[in-house]
């Protein structure tokens, strides 16, 4: 069994006015004096890869801050197999939509080791109706997961282009600033889920793109090493010529 790490709960009013990704997370717009409604209430999670943060379905108790790692929200069909909806980044929230339905929408599974911060519900509830200053990220929030599920199906879903332009696509997505030159390492499965093609048409995509210097092996097995800027100019030159 993996194991899920409380590291501090009673300390969670100081972790989060010294947060690192406070500016890119959903208190980023918070004051001072908003964090005491916060009290003692936000948990700091480590989760290892490959656990489940929480099911489809299951009741939406909790919000989730994402401080380092990724995450990968799935749906999974009848037949069991899974679509890989989006993938979350350090500064992303998860479980938004436990704010206006009774369940999670989606199953969110760790790619990488996680540190989570565990927001109940009903704080985040309490802080809306109690300070102004919430309202606005967390508008800001269901429009970048609007807008990056609209990117999803257009750029990588749709099945436009050839397979290795849409793995490309899909790297230059997965780059983060918080580790720049590296991308969340996806399995063959996974960038299948992604993408809609079989794990084989994966593999030979990956292979051109390592042989091309534009993917390499990382020190840190959860990613890979991917020369951003030649990608790109890579992905305009064949956007240019199509």
């Amino acid at each position: 069994m993996r194991a899920i790490i409380v590291n501090s709960v009673n300390n969670g009013y100081s972790n989060c006015k010294r947060c690192g990704v406070r500016q890119s997370a959903l208190f980023a717009e918070l004051l001072e004096e908003d964090f005491d409604l916060l009290h003692d209430q936000v948990d700091d999670l480590d989760y290892p890869a490959g656990a489940v943060v929480y099911h489809a379905g299951a009741h939406g108790d909790w919000l989730y801050t994402l401080r380092s790692g990724a995450i990968k929200l799935v749906r999974y069909s009848a037949d069991g197999s899974q679509r890989i909806l989006r993938i979350l980044r350090p500064g992303d929230v998860c479980g938004l939509e436990a704010l206006v339905r009774p369940a999670y929408d989606h199953t969110a599974i760790s790619l990488a080791p996680l540190k989570l911060c565990r927001i109940p519900r009903a704080i985040v509830e309490r802080l809306n109706r109690e300070t102004p200053r919430l309202q606005k990220p967390l508008f800001e929030r269901w429009y970048a997961a609007l807008a990056e599920a609209d990117a999803w199906l257009a750029e990588l879903a749709s099945g436009q282009g050839d397979v290795k332009t849409r793995v490309a696509r899909l790297l230059l997505r997965l780059a983060s600033d918080d580790r720049p030159g590296e991308v969340i390492r996806l399995s063959l499965e996974d960038i299948g889920a992604i993408l809609g093609v079989a794990p084989e048409s994966a593999s030979r995509a990956l292979g051109v793109l390592r042989r091309g210097k534009l993917l390499a092996q990382s020190d840190n097995r959860y990613y890979w090493r991917v020369d951003t800027e030649a990608l790109a100019a890579t992905l305009a030159s064949h956007d240019q010529a199509a």
